[in-house]
């Protein structure tokens, strides 16, 4: 069984949409632009990790050393 075909009713825009003066789509630069910022925003986050790994490395160490 099949559903009957429903009328092509627009949808409701979503709240960003309507920000957006009701643009649906963004254009390929601007795609392009916000995938090269979501990478250098991981590419940082990962680089502060490491640097917060890495001190709690050194204080970890130092700490529990030999008393002095």
């Amino acid at each position: 069984m099949t559903e009957p075909k429903q009328p092509n009713k627009p949808r409701a825009l979503t709240y960003t949409e309507m920000m957006n003066g009701g643009k649906q789509q963004i254009d390929e630069a601007t795609h392009q632009t916000e995938l090269e910022l979501q990478r250098r925003k991981d590419q940082q986050e990962r680089s502060i990790e490491h640097l917060e790994q890495s001190f709690k490395t050194e204080t970890g160490q130092t700490s529990g050393g030999n008393g002095v």
